[in-house]
């Protein structure tokens, strides 16, 4: 049975942002990426948090295959759209330039839409979208990742997990946040299981023969893949994702990517999309926000099925998470600890403190 410590938000950023300076990167990228990493762990998604991406977050700094000092570049503009070199930078910090950057024009134009080439790993789609939320618009994301689902009928892995995130200012009711990978769960979490000894459920993976699997090692193995969400409609989706963040931005397609976890010296080439849309083009903010609060409420006034406690809508899970795990500590792995900590150890960097 995995024994969790609990660790404080700011001691989890604190570790990463200094971590991430030992190793050369630049104190206001440092902080970007650090701030990425702890919201995906704050959220309840460690597998898009330091639990898992820190070591090798570590290790594409030190081996080049993220530039730690970008020169992103607007190198295509039209009125409400744009497109951004990132410049090997880390993805982090591409999509947070370009997110902010689509908010801008949205201000300007009623919309903005701006794509990025040449990027990395970017974390968890909904720290991008909901930089919105605070503007009083509608923030989008999309992201290409390296295949692990198969062409709907087929067998090769041909499309990445290729989430896409939808984040929707609400009233009283809180926002509205759906962020989702295109396969039934993201890849992170079958490597999360796998780093921490857990088993997974199955309709989430097949292994090399194409036979479901719980064991998640096995599932983690490069020949396994993932399954699309819904059968062929998640296919679909995860096509139009790489459409929006790949084909039109002219990055990396399908199996162009480059791996995370392997050639760590070289840039993975990946695409993403970012979109603001202003509420105040329609409506007034106030009155959109009572539609939505009236929306939720709705769907939280229904009869609930057998065994369901409650009805809860996107986004409310990892809200509820995140304010628990401010006020009690992050849980994470012991073992997931002490292997953090060595790498704070290797790099001068004081070991997390637990709660």
């Amino acid at each position: 049975m995995t024994d969790y410590l609990r660790i404080a938000e700011d001691e989890v950023y604190r570790l990463a942002d200094q971590v991430f300076q030992a190793v050369g990167v630049p104190k206001e990228h440092a902080g970007v990426v650090a701030r990425n990493l702890t919201l995906g762990e704050l959220h309840g998604l460690g597998s898009h948090g330091v639990s898992r991406l820190l070591p090798i977050y570590v290790e594409r700094f030190e081996r080049g295959g993220f530039n730690a000092h970008p020169d992103m570049q607007v190198v295509r503009a039209n009125k409400g759209a744009a497109l951004v070199d990132g410049d090997h930078g880390p993805g982090a910090v591409v999509g947070m330039y370009a997110m902010r950057m689509a908010i801008d024009l949205a201000k300007e134009h009623g919309s903005g839409w701006v794509g990025t080439l040449r990027s990395n790993h970017f974390g968890a789609a909904f720290v991008f979208a909901r930089e919105a939320l605070a503007q009083g618009m509608i923030g989008f994301t999309t992201t290409t990742a390296v295949p692990q689902q198969a062409a709907y009928g087929g067998t090769r892995k041909v499309l990445g997990t290729n989430p896409l995130c939808i984040a929707v200012p609400g009233g009283e009711r809180g926002n509205v946040i759906l962020d989702m990978a295109t396969s039934v769960v993201a890849r992170g979490k079958v490597q999360l299981a796998a780093l921490e000894g857990h088993d997974i459920p199955e309709g989430w993976s097949v292994d090399k023969e194409g036979q479901p699997t719980t064991d998640a090692q096995r599932a983690a193995r490069p020949d396994a893949r993932m399954l699309s969400l819904g059968g062929y409609k998640g296919y679909g989706l995860a096509m139009m994702v790489e459409i929006l963040s790949a084909v039109l931005t002219g990055s990396a397609v399908g199996n162009e990517i480059g791996s995370l976890f392997s050639d760590t010296e070289q840039p993975q080439q990946m695409g993403h999309f970012f979109g603001a849309l202003e509420i105040e083009a329609f409506m007034p903010l106030e009155q959109f926000q009572a539609r939505i609060d009236a929306l939720v409420s709705d769907m939280k006034a229904g009869p609930l099925e057998p065994g369901a406690k409650e009805i809860l809508v996107p986004g409310e899970r990892e809200a509820r998470c995140a304010e628990a795990y401010r006020r009690e500590g992050i849980p994470i792995a012991e073992d997931v600890v002490t292997l953090l900590n060595q790498v704070a150890e290797q790099h001068g960097v004081p070991p997390m403190r637990v709660i």
